[in-house]
């Protein structure tokens, strides 16, 4: 067991970890707290001394890309929905109660850090009726602890620490120290760091169970975290964008500020009777008057402010900005005719790197699955294997939807111009030869339609298409005599 010094140590380290930093710098981000929120304006006073302007207009708007950015990767892996597929229909049936709407959003908070903070973490627990539940846990109040040596493949322990409320208000930080099989709960109050006298039961087994005054605990063959990361370097998203972020805020700013420092340009002075500079410059921009000699005088050179300049450098950033973050750019508009190959043309960038992510996913969801499984095998008796569930993440790429239904009409028209060459030919064709070509333009099973074991809505289809054709004959009829 480590003792509190140790996880005292493990946790200060933590917090100022490179890994931690720049996982807090993306979160910042995604919240839309940019650097520009501490943007300052100096200048160097008559006694040569370097001093902040409180003159000057210094607005600090932040431009929230990532969230867009992050919120926008994740929405895209998630359009299609997450699908267990399996055979077996009792297997289907058991999972249902595991992977349903409560697992996709916990999935999703999980995705968001990942791709915001550059890794995220989910954790698993039993509810009242014996069931695995899954759940999203804060990934910056994490830290991961190996206690021996040669232990490189999972983690002895992990602690976890967020802060509570304790009597009388006071703020403390949680720590939760877990194992394979038992968690201890402290509480730090100021620097001491104690076992928590309010937990009955501490440590507690992961899995408890109660009998009368009795207690029972199962033992369980791992740590209940999982952690998913958004490339091998555990890096956010952020890191490659932050600096053009940071200059479209820089260019946008700027040019607010010259805005609405228009009205005061270069203030030529002559025969000013007032003691420095910044009395006059508070004169002018307060009382609108400024006292000067007989001979003195008063001039305002304006200034032209560089808008096209910003303009063209702001476009410019935006460009980049989604490009380098490999985005969709909703602000693309082109020449209007917009087409399902200019849509997915636009949706490449993002599309390549969501596959890069969902690759991942899809190793962190098997790992879920095989828990799920073990459980569902432990209780009815089964010996089903991850190896019987497909894992389905199939982004959808928006369409247009007139183009859609002028595809699907043109695909209708071609198989029902295929079906009736197909009759029409049939005083030549094999009988078997005509079923089996028109189970293949139908794209319905051959051995089905053989056997007469077609479902109902495939044999409308065939008398739809008959029917069109027999229309189509009757009126040809009709027109030529």
């Amino acid at each position: 067991m480590l003792d509190t010094g140790r996880i005292a140590s493990a946790i200060a380290a933590d917090r100022c970890s490179r890994r931690k930093k720049q996982a807090r710098c993306g979160q910042r981000y995604y919240d839309g707290k940019h650097d520009i929120l501490e943007y300052r304006i100096y200048y160097v006073n008559k006694e040569g001394k370097l001093v902040e302007d409180f003159t000057k207009s210094n607005i600090r708007i932040p431009h929230p890309f990532f969230h867009e950015i992050a919120e926008q990767e994740v929405a895209y892996i998630l359009s299609n929905g997450i699908q267990f597929e399996t055979d077996n229909e009792e297997l289907e049936k058991s999972l249902k109660p595991y992977f349903g709407d409560t697992f996709v959003g916990e999935l999703k908070e999980v995705l968001i850090d990942t791709v915001v903070r550059g890794f995220g973490y989910i954790y698993w627990y039993r509810d009242a009726k014996g069931y695995t539940c899954f759940a999203h846990a804060d990934s910056l109040g994490i830290v991961e602890v190996k206690d021996g040596e040669g232990t490189d493949t999972v983690n002895d322990y992990i602690i976890r620490y967020y802060p509570v409320r304790v009597k009388d208000g006071k703020l403390a930080i949680r720590v939760e120290v877990w194992n394979k099989d038992m968690t201890w709960y402290y509480l730090q109050i100021g620097g001491a760091l104690d076992l928590d006298p309010n937990v009955k039961i501490n440590p507690c087994p992961h899995v408890l169970y109660r009998a009368g005054t009795a207690y029972f605990y199962e033992e369980c063959d791992r740590i209940p975290f999982l952690r998913l990361d958004n490339n091998r370097k555990q890096l956010s998203g952020l890191h490659q964008i932050k600096p053009i972020i940071d200059d479209y805020d820089l260019m946008d700013c700027g040019l607010s500020n010259n805005l609405q420092d228009i009205n005061e340009g270069i203030y030529v002075v002559r025969g000013f009777k007032g003691q420095d500079y910044d009395e006059m410059l508070m004169n002018v921009k307060a009382r609108k008057v400024v006292g000067v000699g007989d001979k003195g005088d008063l001039d305002i050179k304006t200034i032209d402010i560089p808008y096209e300049a910003r303009m063209a450098k702001m476009a410019e950033d935006e460009k980049n900005i989604y490009r380098t973050a490999l985005a969709f750019n909703p602000s693309q508009t082109g020449d209007g005719n917009i087409t399902n190959i200019i849509l997915k043309s636009r949706y490449t960038l993002l599309d390549m790197k969501s596959r890069k992510l969902i690759w991942n996913i899809k190793k962190f969801l098997r790992q879920l699955l095989q828990i799920v499984i073990d459980e569902i095998n432990a209780r009815e008796g089964t010996s089903y294997t991850t190896d019987d569930v497909t894992i389905i993440i199939d982004p959808v790429v928006p369409t247009d939807e007139k183009e859609d239904a002028e595809i699907r009409k043109l695909d209708a028209e071609t198989q029902r111009e295929q079906v009736g060459a197909l009759l029409d030919a049939e005083a030549v064709i094999d009988s078997d030869i005509l079923l089996r070509e028109l189970c293949r333009v139908l794209e319905i099973d051959y051995q089905a339609a053989a056997e007469k074991k077609m479902q109902p809505q495939e044999i409308e289809m065939v008398r739809e298409l008959l029917h069109g054709q027999e229309a189509e004959g009757s009126a040809a009829g009709a027109s030529g005599s």
